[in-house]
């Protein structure tokens, strides 16, 4: 029960935010964009609860055969030298059990936010904070709660984003960060490389490949409370976005 609980629990982590494609506009005070977005996920990695625990290795057909509710976005605004950034996900997953007519069900959700600074024309700095939500539930025949757990935490961190100067309508993007610093997970990174197409003034396209890993643990090994969540997921992202 607590591996297939578990392994609900690890699918959920998959989304972040997508490359940000997005229009270039001309330098004049604050541009704002809107992007929604799509992951097509792998997972690799441990996660342990309680006593128990299991190896991860899902495609994203395993993760959207059992995704009942999924939303995600990112956002940004940004001057000549300033940019502030938002990442917002959720999904919901549930499954039948084998037997005993039991229901395993899991939630994620994550938000982020990330201040930069632009140094020159191509290079930024930044920095930011995610926190992250997890939840795993397993129902019984009778409709009863045979384990319900909640978890969340907070991840700060830093790092850098390089543009190549803009050639036309095309854009790409290299963003990287490192994080956790044992305030939440021991250690947490991050790298998504964006190839955007900009097809007007106001809309783009665009495709990336993103990259997370998360070191995260609580409690004891062994004990009921303990939890453990050793995971890297990755994959192909596509979004569009609206600049205005």
């Amino acid at each position: 029960m607590f591996l297939r609980v578990s392994f609900l629990t690890a699918m959920v982590v998959a989304l972040a935010s997508p490359g940000r494609a997005a229009a270039q506009q001309p330098s004049t005070g604050w541009r704002f964009t809107i992007a929604p977005y799509l992951l097509f996920p792998h997972m690799d990695g441990t996660v342990g609860v309680g006593p128990f625990q299991t190896e991860l290795d899902t495609d994203p057909g395993d993760i959207f055969s059992n995704l009942q509710f999924g939303a995600m976005l990112a956002a940004e605004a940004k001057n000549d030298q300033w940019a502030i950034g938002f990442d917002g996900l959720y999904m919901d997953l549930s499954k039948d059990g084998e037997q005993f007519s039991t229901k395993f069900g899991g939630y994620q959700a994550s938000l982020e936010l990330s201040g930069f600074r632009k140094l020159t024309p191509f290079f930024e700095v930044l920095v930011g904070g995610r926190v992250n939500l997890m939840g795993t539930t397993v129902t019984g025949p009778a409709g009863n709660d045979l384990l319900d757990k909640n978890l969340s935490w907070f991840d700060p961190f830093i790092g850098a984003r390089f543009t190549i100067p803009n050639t036309g309508k095309w854009t790409i993007m290299l963003r990287g960060d490192v994080g956790g610093f044992g305030v939440g997970s021991q250690f947490a990174w991050q790298v998504r490389p964006t190839v955007a197409y900009s097809v007007s003034k106001h809309w783009a396209f665009g495709v990336a490949y993103w990259a997370l890993g998360m070191d995260y643990s609580k409690g004891a090994i062994g004990d009921r409370d303990y939890f453990k969540y050793d995971v890297t997921t990755f994959g192909p992202e596509i979004g569009f976005a609206y600049t205005f």
